[in-house]
């Protein structure tokens, strides 16, 4: 009984799967924390993770991305250094959400791109009651628009390449249970 549960923890694929996406989530987390926030020219930081975890639903599963949303999420809190932790919470919503959409897409360039549409759309809501909570008022529209659209402006250009570094990083998993592109 436990060699049975040893073969099935320490699969080959399996471990494949742990070591990229985790090297995939230390790269873009860490770019995301720290190299967009210092950026001048970037007027807001975009979300990088969401743009992977869309991927990681197109390419491999969204049985791969629950466990990646929440420790991507675990792994920004750690290193944004913010007091409450709801990240890995936010991100499994969002893989929720997300997967009703991407059951019925192809895996391909142009399906991604179309479902940047409704990331943006939950990153902006989110961002919107982020705004709420710290100020402990609703925003102004002026207000919230000044925050939400440079966000989803500079989410949606970084993310879009996203999709080939994902499908790259996923090649040597040979992940076959989606259509090919």
């Amino acid at each position: 009984m436990q060699r049975d549960l040893r073969d099935q923890l320490f699969r080959p694929e399996l471990t494949k799967r742990i070591v990229i996406y985790s090297l995939l989530t230390l790269l873009l987390g860490s770019a995301q924390c720290s190299f967009f926030p210092a950026l001048s020219i970037c007027p807001a930081t975009p979300d990088l993770i969401m743009g992977m975890l869309l991927g990681v639903m197109l390419i491999d599963t969204e049985k791969s991305a629950a466990p990646l949303a929440i420790g991507a999420g675990f792994f920004l809190d750690a290193i944004g250094g913010g007091a409450i932790a709801y990240l890995p919470v936010f991100y499994l919503l969002y893989v929720l959400y997300i997967s009703f959409f991407t059951q019925k897409m192809l895996t391909s360039f142009a399906s991604y791109a179309i479902l940047l549409l409704p990331t943006l759309a939950f990153r902006a809501v989110s961002t919107f009651v982020c705004i709420a909570l710290t100020d402990g008022t609703m925003p102004t529209f002026a207000r919230a628009f000044g925050v939400i659209f440079p966000e989803m402006l500079c989410t949606a250009l970084l993310c879009l390449p996203l999709y080939a570094i994902v499908k790259l990083c996923t090649a040597p998993m040979q992940t076959h249970g989606k259509f090919s592109f």
